[in-house]
């Protein structure tokens, strides 16, 4: 097997009678409702409305999960510049992945002013959106009323839906606890590095100007980190309206794979066939014989009891692949390639 670079996987939620990403209210004569994020994608020759949580939304879920599991101190987005109204025209977060994780894994830019340098780390934690899978995606109208002490009761809906939300990801593990300044992209600012000059192995890259930092605890970082995201995944949680549509959004299936590429190769694995979701094995062996050569790692499969249709043939996978729950794949994971020593 080759060298574990990157972390790649799916998940798969249950979001039966859920509203976890709002669009706002709707136009026209829906004007008093709340819609939820929806596209239409064309199955069977017709256009089907395709309910689904952006990839912003299920990220800071995952940030703030990650941080509370973690005991990580968050990296807060805040006000860095204001115009002569007062108003915010500039924004960030910490800019600090040394001690602040969430900025080593989700990354962060800020843009500078001419004589100002600007900051930018390209996320290493890649993501899809969640989306309603085939056949197992309907959309409902939850219809209520504000009643007032005086006047007529005032009417409004809320659209929601019944569907199982899948999605995929990949963790550029080798990317952790290392950072490139290349010029006018800088990773890390003067400030950052005069803080911390001694933390780090520095090493020139295409010329003088352009240097990689990498830390000299790297790998223990890298995996420290790494195991850290694996967990806020583990334990997801998360959501719009979750007063009045509660959901628990903590994956029922979750897949990891180290691999030494950054294919993230376990999209649309899941169908809707009967009465609950199924994994497609075919396509999952296909990608297990076809990527054989940059996998790093067996093909971990987490599933909660009872969740998937064929849950029995999925526990019968053989050589390549380990079957346990969701948080067991995780724990198993990160014991068997995130430890140190």
């Amino acid at each position: 097997m080759d060298k574990l670079k990157n972390i790649t996987g799916a998940l798969l939620i249950d979001a039966t009678a859920s509203f976890l990403n709002g669009a706002g209210l709707g136009t026209g004569e829906d004007k008093n409702k709340v819609i939820p994020k929806t596209f239409r994608e064309k199955v069977n020759g017709r256009a089907e409305e395709v309910p689904y949580v952006s990839a912003q939304s299920w990220r800071r879920w995952l940030r703030d999960t990650t941080n509370e599991e973690n005991g990580w101190n968050p990296s807060e987005l805040k006000s860095i510049k204001s115009n002569e109204k007062g108003s915010t025209s500039k924004i960030s977060t910490e800019l600090n992945p040394i001690e602040f994780p969430e900025d080593d894994l989700f990354g962060y830019m800020k843009s500078g002013d001419k004589n100002e340098e600007s900051i930018q780390r390209t996320s290493p934690f890649k993501s899809s959106i969640l989306k309603g899978i085939r056949n197992m995606r309907v959309m409902n109208n939850d219809e209520a009323f504000v009643h007032l002490k005086e006047g007529s009761p005032l009417p409004y809906s809320t659209r929601f839906y019944s569907t199982h939300l899948e999605g995929f990801f990949n963790i550029e593990y080798y990317r952790l606890g290392l950072y490139d300044n290349l010029g006018s992209h800088q990773e890390l600012s003067a400030e950052l590095l005069e803080k911390h000059s001694d933390k780090f192995e520095i090493s020139n890259l295409t010329n003088t100007k352009h240097k990689r930092y990498v830390l000299k605890d790297a790998e223990k970082i890298r995996k420290k980190h790494a195991a850290g995201l694996l967990k806020g995944l583990a334990y997801l949680r998360g959501g719009a309206k979750q007063a009045a549509f509660g959901s628990d959004v903590t994956p029922k299936v979750l897949i990891l794979a180290g691999m030494e590429s950054a294919n993230p190769v376990f999209n649309n694995l899941f169908i809707g066939t009967g009465e609950k979701p199924a994994l497609n094995i075919e396509t999952l062996k296909q990608i297990a014989q076809d990527f054989k050569e940059k996998l790093a790692t067996p093909i971990y499969i987490g599933i909660r009891s009872g969740y998937l249709q064929n849950e029995s043939e999925v526990k019968v996978l053989g050589e390549g692949f380990i079957i346990d729950s969701p948080q067991g794949v995780t724990i198993k994971f990160t014991e068997n390639h995130l430890k140190n020593g």
